[in-house]
């Protein structure tokens, strides 16, 4: 099967291209800039790829690259919980959804799998979600544009389109080309600005499970489908026990709750917009973890015998990695 591939040189995307070739399957981008296939894809051991250069916004480009592929996977939107990114997701992930499905629903491509994410679902606390669960109107705008492109393909689905959503969580793992919101967690952690933790839970999926997951839907006449990605439901204190083991060194945090930390968070987000730097928190982090929101992937792991990899293993991959490419000094 040819799949066209948006989102290809970002996290889930590079690691889902890798594995639909190591799984037989031909593929095909849509990126932005074609420089930064060999930064996303090299390390994974893809050295050339079938390219189209264009936008998710730009509906001809996306019908070029759809021309002659069987199916699309849409990886493709701006993912970051900076506040100053708030224009560009807004116009991006949507947007750039419609089309995106549009476009192949329309060359006839089965299946059409579109990424969402947990966060769609969010917004009322302590709930179990499930691949039923609906989209919710979350505060943040990363968030909501989560929810609201959910929507999109839900309006897609209900006319009998092939269309397949995901849900991964929290996506940490090695080799992320943008150096993301996980990466960044982790970095800030040991550099000791998390002295203080929201109490709540944190969904993780691991990149390479959840490209696993995208590899084994790619099948033909089974029409719409939700699937929850393999998914660990872990405490902010575990994640941090976590890092202490794999690096060695004492994180300490004092945990409160989470409730607590919105207002104040809130208004840094307003500080934050002008300012050239980031903050090392942010009020859709703490949003999230206070909501202590529960992912339940058994269908997944049932019908596709996907098990996530343990969490030490996938927390440890990620510390390495970051070492390896500098961002830490020491590990």
């Amino acid at each position: 099967m040819k799949v066209l591939i948006t989102g290809g040189t970002g996290f889930v995307g590079s690691h889902t291209a890798a594995e639909l070739i190591r799984n037989g399957h031909e593929i095909r981008l849509l990126v932005r800039s074609p420089e930064r296939i060999k930064r996303a894809l090299g390390p994974l051991g893809i050295s050339e790829v079938d390219a189209v250069q264009g936008d998710v916004l730009d509906r001809s480009s996306v019908e070029a690259a759809a021309n002659g592929c069987d199916a699309t996977i849409h990886c493709g939107s701006v993912y970051s919980l900076d506040p100053r990114a708030a224009a560009n997701i807004k116009r991006t992930n949507v947007t750039g959804t419609e089309i995106v499905l549009d476009a192949a629903q329309k060359m006839g491509h089965d299946p059409i799998i579109h990424v969402s994410s947990f966060v769609a679902l969010i917004g009322e606390k302590h709930a179990v979600l499930t691949p039923d669960s609906k989209p919710t109107r979350p505060s943040g705008t990363y968030f909501r544009s989560k929810a609201d492109s959910d929507s999109v393909a839900r309006r897609f689905q209900a006319k009998g389109i092939p269309v397949v959503i995901t849900y991964p969580g929290s996506v940490w793992g090695p080799n992320d080309p943008h150096f993301g919101e996980s990466c960044q967690i982790v970095r800030n952690a040991l550099k000791g600005y998390w002295r203080i933790t929201p109490k709540g839970l944190l969904p993780i999926s691991d990149v390479r499970d959840i490209a696993a997951l995208h590899s084994a839907i790619l099948k033909k006449g089974r029409g719409p489908r939700r699937y929850m990605a393999p998914i660990q439901n872990v405490s902010i204190s575990q994640v941090f026990e976590i890092i202490s083991k794999v690096t060695g060194q004492n994180v300490r945090t004092s945990s409160i709750p989470g409730w607590t930390l919105l207002w104040p968070l809130r208004f840094l987000d307003m500080v934050q917009k002008p300012l050239p730097f980031r903050f090392p928190v942010n009020y859709q982090a703490a949003y999230c973890a206070d909501l202590a929101s529960r992912m339940d992937d058994s269908a997944t792991r049932s019908e596709f015998g996907i098990i996530p990899r343990p969490l030490f293993e996938t927390i440890g991959d990620t510390l390495r990695w970051i070492a390896s490419e500098g961002y830490l000094s020491t590990l």
